[in-house]
């Protein structure tokens, strides 16, 4: 067997060892402190709460616009998926990480040594040329390393990706109940309205009395006060509905409330679909905040066998195949075939406790996940 396939072997049997061992402790899904069951009627049924989508359940007319706005344009969905676009990105480099870097490389050489350094005892200049395949600094990742900072990734992107539909989620929620808050304040406004209209129509007819001898003054001055809370209650629900547009607008992402039409009908005759009755327990399954603390756990878990395989020897390879030559134009004319191998090994024997205090760390984050 020649050096070269020697080398191409141990090439082979390197990537067939990578990622064969993982220092990773066992996961096990926490204990959750709830009954084993719950006692249920018979016609109980798990809620379909969780699969039924939005448009199914707001069938408003005016409110569905509102919340495909706001699911277009609400900044703070907005950066939700920014995030999950910086953790899928971050994956992505970390996963690079597992396999090795070839480049195409070219380097040119020209030197001089003395005459009291050479062998022939005289001054000599040498070039060198040369163009080829390289492979640098691979990561063998035989104790499971690499694969378990790609595991702590993923269970982020899976994480963040859960983050941003809680997010989605609160925008509907959001949106839904400022809509109600304020088609609520209106009808509110409306019938304060109203109410301080009639008293200041009780106000005339008073003044009218007390005037022609039928009223006493106190009276009149009742009425009056009765006249001022009523107008003081509109001054209070003109804020309140100001107050009301300004939360729609910021969750929808623009001006929308003060284009709202008025309500066809009484906000008492409005009415959500009911859900039928279920287990709490499966709707925990579904809770995306649930969904993404778990993510975490598995993210910090893998770290702690990133931070165990750091105890243990690095393996790294650096290759290189091409051509050589003294000279530029005889870089390419197939005699001068070049090749190099250089593993590397890296065995941690003292650094101040960085190892240790690394692995205590991951696993403290481990138990607050």
């Amino acid at each position: 067997m020649t050096m070269r396939h020697r080398c191409l072997s141990a090439l082979a049997a390197a990537a067939l060892l990578a990622g064969c061992a993982s220092l990773a402790p066992p996961y096990a899904a926490p204990a959750a402190p709830l009954p084993d069951h719950y006692d249920t009627s018979p016609d109980a049924a798990p809620s379909p709460a969780a699969e039924l989508a939005w448009q199914d359940y707001f069938t408003d007319a005016t409110l569905r616009p509102l919340i495909d706005q706001a699911l277009a344009q609400n900044h703070d969905l907005r950066l939700a998926v920014l995030w999950l676009q910086e953790a899928q990105a971050l994956y992505g480099v970390q996963r690079s990480a597992s396999l090795p870097t070839l480049a195409l490389s070219a380097d040119a050489t020209r030197g001089r040594t003395p005459a009291d350094l050479s062998v022939t005892r005289r001054a000599v200049t040498t070039s060198q040329w040369r163009a080829g395949l390289a492979v640098s600094s691979w990561e063998i990742d035989f104790w499971g390393r690499l694969a378990s900072l790609n595991e702590s990734a993923l269970q982020s992107v899976l994480a963040t990706d859960e983050a941003r539909r809680a997010t989605t989620l609160l925008v509907v929620a959001g949106v839904a109940d400022a809509y109600l808050g304020l088609r609520e304040a209106d009808e509110r406004l409306r019938l304060a309205q109203d109410s301080a209209a009639s008293q200041r129509e009780s106000l005339r007819i008073f003044g009218r009395r007390f005037e022609v001898g039928a009223a006493s003054r106190l009276e009149l001055t009742q009425v009056q006060t009765l006249v001022t809370q009523a107008e003081a209650l509109v001054t209070q629900l003109q804020q309140l509905q100001e107050q009301q547009r300004h939360a729609l607008d910021l969750l929808v992402g623009r001006p929308v409330a003060a284009t709202l039409a008025p309500l066809p009908e009484p906000l008492a005759a409005w009415r959500l679909p009911a859900l039928p009755a279920g287990l709490p327990s499966a709707l925990l399954l579904s809770r995306p905040d649930l969904v993404a603390a778990e993510h975490r756990l598995r993210a910090a878990h893998a770290q702690v066998g990133a931070a165990r395989a750091a105890f243990f020897p690095t393996i790294q390879l650096t290759a290189f195949g091409g051509t050589a030559s003294d000279e530029l134009d005889g870089l390419f004319k197939g005699a001068g075939r070049s090749w190099s191998f250089a593993p590397r090994l890296v065995l941690p024997l003292f650094d101040g406790g960085r190892n240790q205090a690394n692995l205590d760390l991951a696993q403290v984050r481990t138990q607050q996940a």
